[in-house]
């Protein structure tokens, strides 16, 4: 082996060294490190980095080792407070992953154990989520905060899809400027789950919806949607998005004069879905030790780069309406 450099092998002679029955060495920015020297995290960091790919569990010292593909990262603390490991941004509201839901449900699972057992070998081995024991490294199930886009049945007009109604506003003014407000209303009647996610069953999340914009009938809008993840569960929202303008007349003195206005009220039907992106860690605990450990872990996020196969979907029928005023 090369020799290290004299800044690398003053930091080791600071550092313990423990023993290990691990046949393998790992780099360390660039240098091979035998895996019984100790590279430990700086003082007073104990998050999990949020570009590890893999994890390890040292039974002696009851420290999580971390790793970005082949090179040690740091060991950190087996933690007892709340998960700092999940790095998608792209999420909001979760709930747990149980194994079952990984293996059976999770598009990605023959990825992950591939995976797995090109790294670490076929043994036998349990597949474990959530581990008590490992708090700050869980499986969830998260809502995407992607904005969810409706997708209109057919081919809606203004002709098919709204009912127009004249008016004219209450009074007459005779030689004087006035004001009246014309209001635009937009926003969902209802949703009906016709597809369940998979996984977080029952589970209420909520995201952003978007209606596109339809010539003739309302321009584009978005909106907060609350969804149950249950199959045929209708959830019946108002989503109150009403804006204002203000037209002033101008009247001719001696003249008497009133506002004539129109009323365009749409009801589309359409279709969206919501994604449920899996996120964090699966644990693989083998019967027997390998690669100088039993219990290892993969990142979901690392792992399955490919959103749709960590994705499960709530599929909704949704009717939105549109109410606007012109004059």
């Amino acid at each position: 082996m090369a020799p290290f450099v004299s800044s690398l092998a003053t930091f080791l002679l600071a550092a313990p060294l423990l023993a290990s029955a691990a046949p393998h060495d790992i780099v360390r920015k660039g240098v091979l490190l035998p895996e019984n020297v100790v590279v430990r995290t700086p003082y007073g960091a104990t998050a999990l980095p949020r570009d590890a790919t893999h994890l390890a569990l040292d039974e002696q010292t009851r420290e999580i080792v971390a790793f970005r593909r082949d090179e040690l990262l740091g060991r950190f603390p087996v933690a007892s407070g709340i998960s700092s490991s999940r790095r998608d941004a792209a999420t909001g509201s979760c709930s747990d992953m149980s194994s079952d839901d990984v293996v059976q449900k999770l598009p990605g699972w023959n990825t992950l154990k591939s995976t797995a057992e090109t790294k670490w070998g076929k043994g036998s081995y349990n597949v474990v989520t959530n581990d008590k024991d490992f708090p700050d490294s869980p499986a969830q199930i998260c809502v995407s905060t992607d904005i969810v886009t409706i997708v209109p049945d057919g081919n809606p007009s203004a002709s098919g899809s709204c009912n127009t109604q004249s008016s004219a506003s209450d009074g007459k003014q005779f030689g004087a400027n006035g004001t009246i407000a014309l209001a635009h209303q937009e926003g969902t009647e209802s949703t009906t789950t016709s597809t369940e996610s998979s996984i977080s069953t029952g589970a209420s999340v909520s995201t952003t919806v978007g209606f596109p914009d339809i010539a003739d009938v309302t321009a584009a809008f978005t909106f907060t949607g609350t969804f149950t993840n249950s199959l045929s569960t209708a959830t019946s929202s108002t989503n109150d998005q009403t804006t204002t303008a203000t037209v002033t007349q101008s009247n001719s003195a001696g003249k008497m004069c009133h506002l004539e206005f129109t009323t365009q009220t749409c009801t589309i039907t359409g279709t969206g879905k919501v994604r449920m992106l899996g996120t964090g860690w699966v644990w693989f605990e083998y019967n027997d030790q390998t690669q100088g450990h039993y219990k290892w872990a993969l990142s979901i996020d690392s792992t399955l780069t490919n959103q749709d196969d960590r994705s499960t979907f709530i599929e909704f029928k949704s009717t939105t309406g549109t109410t606007s005023t012109s004059n």
